[in-house]
């Protein structure tokens, strides 16, 4: 029996997650908006054009991306921990602080799928000191 949908999707999503992680960052985004014009409700390609698009140097539709995906799953630490670098970088230290301390209050409960598929190849610890180190460099507690 053929795949479903969802496991097309999830396929497609991987594709596109490898080609970010070699660079191939304009393949990467078409796969996500194909995906994002079958279902807006993909927190994973939306997270993946948030990175295309700052890559880009669209750094507003990337914290467009990033806000959709934590709209949709508010659980989900790796846009807060994007959107967190998007607001240090520029220069908006409020917005930085509260979603570096949200990304640092998730990862250690993100799933370990997402971590696995989303994190560049970093293990959840390093994930999380590196939040809490950028949290720190813009004066927030942990």
């Amino acid at each position: 029996m053929p795949p479903g949908p969802a496991a097309l999707d999830k396929t497609q999503l991987l594709r596109a997650v490898l080609l970010t992680n070699c660079g191939e960052l304009e393949a990467a985004e078409a796969i996500c908006r194909q995906l994002l014009s079958k279902d807006d409700l993909n927190t994973g390609a939306h997270f993946l054009a948030a990175l295309c698009r700052e890559s880009a140097g669209d750094l507003p539709a990337a914290i467009e991306h990033d806000r959709a995906a934590i709209y949709l799953d508010p659980a989900f630490a790796m846009p807060h921990l994007h959107l967190g670098l998007l607001a240090k970088r520029l220069g908006d230290v409020s917005t930085a602080r509260r979603e570096l301390q949200r990304a640092s209050e998730l990862l250690p409960r993100e799933d370990d799928f997402r971590i696995l598929l989303l994190c560049g190849g970093f293990s959840r610890e390093s994930m999380l000191e590196f939040s809490r180190a950028q949290l720190r460099a813009c004066g927030g507690a942990l």
